[in-house]
């Protein structure tokens, strides 16, 4: 039988945040505005995704300074011309991206369960912004900037732990990005839940313990749990 989790530690951005469409969304305005019409926004997005993902285990850097110089690379790779103000206006910008609509009523049912923790690739200001933007507050939130590290290191996890006082056994992981935290999540032991909002196929050969579409059917998950105790 399954056992209560006594917390449960988030990614933020792509689980509980929409990045996706808010980087498209900046893609898509900053190219429009410069007349380019023959680059698709979702493939740039994609672009400077696999970008950031290499760029931030090479080693720490403040992750304003990682969006700006990653949109850099991103734009050179396809000839679109940008500037330092643009670069910082994306960075400047993450704080205030929109939650999916699920997010702040599912957090709040959790939390009535469970504790609610952040395991983020982000800096402390940034996710600052993010919590107000939310309107929760959450029980724990552990930062790159924190841990010296972005997931999918390790760092961020063990501090959690380290933080919270609960073996990997009461810990459930819940992330969007598998590579980012369903791969070192399962290499740590923990429960994992993939949150696949995008109906993504799983880019290597791990399995998630648990695959949901979304936060809403997580507290439902997390509600069957608990009425079986």
């Amino acid at each position: 039988m399954l056992t209560l989790p006594k917390a449960i530690t988030f990614d933020c951005y792509g689980t509980l945040i929409d990045w996706e469409r808010a980087i498209q969304q900046f893609f898509a305005e900053s190219i429009h505005s410069k007349g380019i019409r023959n680059v698709d926004p979702l493939t740039l997005q994609a672009e400077w995704e696999e970008i950031q993902f290499l760029y931030i285990q090479e080693q720490y850097r403040p992750y304003r300074q990682v969006l700006s110089e990653t949109l850099k690379m991103a734009f050179d790779n396809y000839q679109i011309p940008t500037n330092d103000e643009e670069c910082d206006e994306f960075a400047n910008s993450m704080g205030y991206w929109k939650p999916f609509p699920d997010t702040r009523d599912a957090i709040l049912e959790l939390q009535k369960l469970v504790k609610v923790v952040l395991i983020t690739n982000t800096d402390d200001a940034i996710i600052a912004e993010t919590e107000r933007t939310i309107g929760v507050k959450f029980d724990e939130i552990i930062t790159a900037e924190q841990a010296g590290a972005y997931k999918p290191s390790h760092k961020g996890f063990l501090l959690a732990r380290e933080r919270l006082g609960l073996d990997v056994s009461e810990i459930w992981h819940a992330g969007f990005g598998f590579k980012y935290d369903i791969v070192p999540a399962t290499e740590l032991g923990y429960t994992t839940v993939w949150v696949n909002r995008q109906g993504e196929i799983r880019p290597v050969d791990v399995k998630e313990t648990f695959l949901v579409g979304d936060m809403r059917t997580l507290a439902y998950l997390i509600k069957g749990v608990a009425a079986s105790q």
